[in-house]
């Protein structure tokens, strides 16, 4: 039993092993176009570096920029500006809807919940009973909206 889990051990690390020596290769082509691989291109016509000579982009000025005593009142400014832009002004007040406004936007409601109903796929419902009963309790509702919105408003919490 030791002596197949050391093989193990040894076909794993001679496996991890290889990968370890892989160099890294960088090159731009003839459109421009940086290319990195483990393997050098096909054509030598381009220079090539390795993993060791290819260096990070170089960051701008201002991304170097060290925050010490002189400028970290013109960060904190700069900051506070750019939270100021991109928080909304406060809220404009919304008058609540008028009483004839929550009665015709609640029938639109219910007659868009009717319409939808009924455009279902009778397997959509247990039975033709139960889709009868289900649309005509929206439609009953809306008959009392009609009829009674004072009532409606107070039954059903609006």
């Amino acid at each position: 039993m030791k002596s197949i889990t050391s093989i193990m051990v040894l076909v794993f690390a001679c496996l991890t092993a290889s990968g370890l020596q892989a160099e890294i290769y960088s090159w731009t082509d003839e459109n421009g176009v940086k290319h990195y691989s483990h393997t050098p291109p096909a054509d030598r016509s381009v220079p090539i570096k390795t993993a060791s000579e290819i260096q990070p982009a170089p960051t701008t000025a201002r991304q170097t920029e060290k925050i010490n005593a002189e400028n970290i009142d013109a960060i904190l400014e700069e900051l506070d500006r750019e939270k100021e832009a991109s928080t909304p002004g406060p809220p404009k007040a919304q008058k609540p809807p008028s009483r004839q406004e929550r009665i015709q936007q609640e029938q639109e409601k219910l007659e868009d919940k009717i319409q939808y109903l009924e455009g279902l796929p009778p397997h959509a419902f247990a039975n033709t009973r139960s889709r009868q009963a289900i649309i005509g309790r929206y439609q009953y509702r809306l008959q009392q909206l009609l009829s009674n919105p004072d009532e409606y408003f107070k039954q059903y919490g609006y």
